[in-house]
């Protein structure tokens, strides 16, 4: 795609946003090898039949994507439009290695059922060639003689584990559609191609209105028609059954921008927390941090898990007659090339409870309040959360992740193996000894969050010191909202003289960034702004590199993404895309800025 092209694309998403259409345009093949892919669904149609003067975005409202390619396969994913009396659909594909669709490789049909899957359709294409750029399409009976067609998709196969080639994907999560806007995406579209996108979670958030990180925006807001309430008022709203997880995902999945990335490249995606609820684990929920009693739920998690499952375009098998967590295993690898192979986990679904509970206080961490976060899960001081967390010694991954984890990273002959964490390895410690307002019990280490792998530090320990041998392995995560590069050590608190390897953590896509949401967070609690801690926001950055300087890099009021370029064996090379405006509807191309770093295979760091 030429730079000419990407900037004509940004002109055309803001139009469609305005009329309701997503923007569908012919690429010009360039030097860097992409081929392009456009055309709204081309001469004729799969399986030969017309239709073509219909407007894919009335029939195909939530676009077309891929996802988990392999040499030899991938997933593609549509939804169709309902027809007036609810009934089974049968939808047919096509898949090409032209975009006019003449070198037909695959064609056939699958039924959709609009109550079962909610009219979403999910196929698996096989016996693809390694490495190849192929386009997709399709078409369906909505009413007698109206067959609508598809706009057209591109996606990509995984190169040959044999073969010596670069791999450029990109990495993102956290996209909170609420008062904030895309312009991230719009920011990549803009960026040269990548392979494909690897997605780490939260690509909805459960709660609208929620005023600890969502902003009221009448132009940018996604609704429930019910679910449970957050306040007393009922403005804040949880979803809480599979209607109200589904009509999340069509509305996110209603942005231009956000298509166009799912129409031009395969996903790789696992979920978070917020596709469920924030800061959870197993099935329970901690909207109300104890003051209602047990929030677990199997029946809101099962749904939930069966949503994502319905929009995420994943090679994965979901079993309909079986309730969380057997329902559905997302941990898996993928591997491309002879330089990267991919390990995602599931850091949700199999974790233990937060060490601290939520309900009463507990002055050892800094819980000064009850039925809080606060020392609990976030902002707990280090010096009397170590030794709680050292006896309980909860798990994140699960005894069965866990060791798969381990093997199959010791099983990888990938140059470069990348774990896909989810949430932080790295230890983020604020150190607060600066305030003299503070009481003195006070003035020393907070981790910033518990619900990242500081609370769950000793089986961090544990892993990191069973990959110790492993050659070759990075850390990606997000979940914090900023951007980070932090060097890895199996204890924090006496690092290595070398370290273990190396973090990369992508901002968030459009949610409220950290230090943002530190400031709101402070501002509304009477007892910490009454201690002063209003000053900590300005001085963020500072007061974590001061008791974490194995952060090499950090901006913690930042949105964007990353885009990592593998080459071969001798380093990977991070950059870091960095997007301001998100409140404006309006994408300015100025407010874009870009960091890049290295990492060798000899454990150096460089900014590039």
């Amino acid at each position: 795609m030429a730079s000419t092209d990407r900037r004509s694309f940004l002109k055309l998403v803001v139009v469609a946003a305005a009329v309701g259409a997503t923007p569908i345009i012919g690429c010009d093949d360039d030097s860097d090898g992409d081929p392009g892919a456009g055309g709204a669904g081309g001469a004729g149609g799969a399986g030969g039949a017309g239709g073509g003067d219909l407007n894919p975005s009335t029939y195909y409202t939530y676009g077309v994507a891929s996802g988990d390619p392999t040499p030899t396969s991938v997933i593609l994913w549509t939804h169709v439009l309902r027809t007036l009396e609810i009934k089974p659909l049968e939808v047919r594909y096509e898949v090409a290695t032209d975009e006019g669709f003449t070198e037909l490789v695959s064609s056939g049909a699958v039924t959709t059922d609009p109550e079962a899957d909610d009219a979403t359709v999910r196929i698996k294409v096989t016996q693809l060639t390694p490495g190849t750029y192929y386009y997709y399409r399709f078409e369906y009976d909505h009413d007698e003689g109206n067959r609508p067609i598809s706009m057209v998709g591109r996606t990509k196969t995984a190169p040959d584990p044999n073969a010596d080639t670069p791999v450029r994907f990109a990495v993102a999560s956290c996209q909170d559609f609420n008062g904030r806007y895309y312009h991230s995406w719009r920011a990549l579209l803009e960026a040269d191609p990548v392979d494909f996108v690897l997605f780490l979670g939260d690509y909805i958030y459960e709660t609208t209105n929620d005023p600890r990180f969502q902003d009221e925006n009448p132009d940018r807001q996604a609704t429930l028609i019910s679910g449970i309430p957050l306040d007393p008022e009922g403005v804040a709203l949880a979803a809480e059954d599979l209607d109200g997880y589904r009509s999340l995902y069509r509305q996110y999945r209603s942005d231009p921008a956000i298509q166009e990335v799912h129409r031009l490249y395969p996903f790789v995606a696992v979920w978070d927390d917020h596709e469920f609820a924030d800061d959870a684990w197993q099935d329970h929920s901690t909207h109300f941090n104890g003051a209602e009693g047990s929030e677990q739920s199997n029946a809101r998690r099962t749904a939930a898990s069966q949503a994502w499952f319905e929009y995420m375009p994943v090679d994965l098998t979901r079993d309909a007659a079986a309730s969380f967590p057997d329902d559905l295993r997302i941990y898996r690898r993928l591997r491309f090339g002879q330089h990267v192979e991919l390990f995602m986990t599931d850091l949700r679904s199999y974790r233990d409870d937060h060490v601290i509970d939520e309900g009463p206080a507990e002055p050892a961490t800094g819980k000064l309040t009850p039925n809080s976060s606060i020392g609990a899960r976030n902002f707990l001081l280090k010096s009397g959360f170590d030794p709680i967390e050292a006896e309980a010694q909860p798990t994140m991954l699960g005894a069965d992740q866990k060791q798969w984890l381990i093997d199959a990273m010791h099983d990888s002959e990938a140059s470069w193996k990348i774990w896909g964490t989810g949430v932080q390895l790295s230890q983020m410690v604020l150190d607060l000894s600066p305030f003299e307002s503070l009481p003195e019990q006070y003035q020393g280490a907070f981790y910033m969050s518990a619900d990242q792998w500081d609370g769950y530090r000793t089986e961090r320990a544990e892993v990191m010191a069973a990959l110790a041998d492993v050659e070759g392995w990075i850390a990606v995560c997000g979940d914090i909202h900023a951007a980070y590069v932090s060097e890895l050590h199996v204890d924090f608190d006496a690092p290595e003289a070398t370290p273990a390897t190396v973090q990369f953590t992508t901002p968030a896509i459009s949610s409220m960034p950290i230090q943002s949401i530190t400031q709101r967070t402070i501002s509304g609690d009477p007892v910490l702004s009454g201690l002063g801690l209003d000053e900590l926001v300005p001085r963020f950055d500072e007061l974590l590199r001061s008791a974490s300087p194995h952060y090499q890099y950090g901006e913690s009021d930042a949105n964007g993404l990353m885009i990592m370029d593998v080459a071969g064996a001798d380093a990977v090379e991070v950059e870091f895309i960095l997007v301001g405006g998100l409140e404006a509807a309006e994408y300015d191309a100025g407010l874009v800025e870009k960091r890049r770093f290295r990492w060798s295979r000899g454990k150096q760091l460089s900014s590039l």
